[in-house]
């Protein structure tokens, strides 16, 4: 909820009526002319009614958002309350009250738009000039009320316009905040299902591996174990870190502990990382590249072989991994592929992943060296 939409209510009505206070002075020299008592009562009470309608029009008009006029049956019926409150006072001296034409130009004009705003504020100006010819007044002493009149009318048209787009843009900027943190929600759920779902099947493998080994070679059971808990202890590490900051991984240090996490489940896995140095945006980007595939290797692929390319050629890089496991043919991607795929495209780049025609299963990315421009999915 906008907790400055009353007290910006507020401010355009009371912007919209600052005008009225001319009409005290008309009001004050009224009371003190000599008409009569009658005709004091009765001009004094239509210039309170014109007031008070003038006012119900634009507290009618102006909503929480801005200033919204829009033409309404209580529109209609205030503006022409005001328009008929004009005539008759312009009719009994114009040169006191014609000028009211003025504020019924700023309310009629403000209920139309498109090319009905000058007609609409031309009309208002052309039943003034009527109204001077038939009340006998001279045009060249009043021929500001109808310029006046027109001005004021496509002023507020003017107005009316940029209030709108004051909305439409205060919207698009709401909008904007609210697809941003839902942009951030999807971030951190893609890094921490990286972060935990490479340590967590590490951690699940060396359980294993320490559980059948329990009986047979307990000391190296106990070694497993112990690995068991420094993994724990750097993935809960690096979820302390996402939440503080989103801890970016280094592909050096990806490298290794893919050779760790493979020796560990048994895979011969042969590197070749032959690239050189990288960026940081790209070399975190392979880096996150390089840990899910190194977990959908423990994971599914149930493979004995793997290899890990890495190569820079023709201003791309690519990360290659392969493996001679069961393969995936037909599979839908999880979501940390889709969240890799997303990660790869924010750098304009391309990634692919299928089953071989040798057998096994196939990953790779490829990112030009230069500095793309940075995607709002980006890491």
């Amino acid at each position: 909820m906008d907790d400055h939409a009353p007290r910006r209510r507020l401010i355009t009505l009371a912007y919209s009526c600052s005008y009225l206070v001319f009409l005290v002075f008309v009001i004050a020299a009224e009371l003190a002319s000599g008409d009569s008592p009658l005709a004091k009562v009765a001009i004094v009470t239509a210039l309170a009614v014109f007031i008070a309608g003038y006012i119900a029009f634009w507290a009618t008009s102006v909503t929480d958002q801005g200033w919204t006029c829009r033409t309404s049956r209580v529109q209609l019926g205030l503006s022409a309350g005001l328009v008929a409150i004009t005539v008759g006072l312009s009719l009994v001296q114009f040169r006191v009250f014609g000028y009211l034409f003025i504020y019924c130009a700023a309310v009629v004009t403000a209920m139309v738009g498109g090319r009905l705003v000058w007609v609409a504020g031309v009309g208002v100006a052309a039943a003034s000039i009527v109204l001077m010819l038939a009340t006998g007044t001279n045009l060249g002493d009043y021929f500001w009320v109808p310029l006046v009149t027109v001005i004021t009318g496509f002023g507020v048209a003017f107005g009316r316009y940029m209030s709108r787009y004051q909305i439409d843009l205060r919207m698009a900027r709401e909008e904007i905040a609210r697809l941003a943190v839902s942009e951030e929600r999807l971030r951190f759920a893609r890094d921490l299902h990286d972060l935990l779902g490479h340590s967590l099947s590490v951690v699940v493998l060396k359980a294993e591996l320490a559980g059948r080994l329990a009986t047979t070679a307990p000391e190296r059971a106990a070694d497993e174990m112990a690995d068991v808990e420094r993994v724990a202890r750097e993935a809960l590490r690096e979820v302390r870190d996402a939440v503080a900051g989103y801890r970016q991984p280094s592909l050096d240090q990806e490298l290794e502990g893919a050779r760790q996490t493979l020796q560990s489940a048994g895979v011969l896995a042969r590197f070749e990382p032959v690239a050189g140095p990288l960026p940081a945006t790209l070399d975190a980007t392979l880096a996150w590249a390089l840990r899910e595939g190194v977990t959908n290797i423990v994971r599914h692929s149930h493979a004995t072989h793997a290899q890990v390319l890495l190569t820079s050629e023709d201003g791309q890089v690519h990360l290659e991994l392969l493996d001679d496991g069961a393969g995936c043919d037909g599979c839908e991607p999880g979501n940390g592929l889709r969240g890799l795929r997303e990660r790869v495209q924010a750098r304009e780049g391309s990634l692919e992943s299928g089953p071989r025609a040798e057998g096994g299963f196939r990953l790779a990315v490829t990112l030009p060296l230069r500095e793309a421009p940075r995607a709002e999915v980006a890491v």
